[in-house]
């Protein structure tokens, strides 16, 4: 699970800008940008800032870079409620046992723009897939483990 997040983190960290300005979102914006939202937890990195949140008890988190411009939000998503393209690729491609899926997240950026992240794994390597919300596959990465 951490591995999926890392890679949503240098995904959001590539499209982000590095300034020395602190951020001035609040739990009124995070409020606007996705309802009704509890338990908001920020933390920080070097080139973006992070809100955890519960919304509907689903977590999402929001992203932000340090000028306070949104980046973008992940939520976890089921794998059944991918693509039928998607699913399709997946479940004939990589192919279970050798293919144990970790988990899905839904990465919205602030163009509204969603693309799917799966994360897999086999014996030898850690995989995340990248899907668009049309169902098109591609390796987003794949590590040793």
């Amino acid at each position: 699970m951490k591995k999926i997040l890392f890679a949503a983190a240098i995904l959001v960290s590539t499209s982000s800008f590095a300034t020395t300005n602190q951020l001035s979102t609040d739990k009124g914006q995070l409020s606007n940008l996705l309802g009704k939202v509890t338990s908001v937890q920020w933390k920080t990195a070097a080139n973006f800032e992070k809100a955890s949140v519960l919304v509907e008890e689903k977590k999402v988190e929001v992203y932000y870079n340090t000028s306070g411009d949104l980046i973008g939000t992940t939520r976890y998503q089921d794998f059944d409620k991918l693509p039928k393209n998607a699913i399709k690729t997946i479940t004939s491609k990589y192919t279970f046992p050798t293919y144990a899926l970790q988990e899905c997240i839904a990465f919205t950026d602030n163009y509204n723009e969603l693309t799917y992240y799966v994360s897999m794994t086999t014996e030898q390597s850690y995989l995340v897939l990248a899907i668009t919300e049309y169902g098109e596959v591609s390796i987003f990465s794949n590590s040793r483990k």
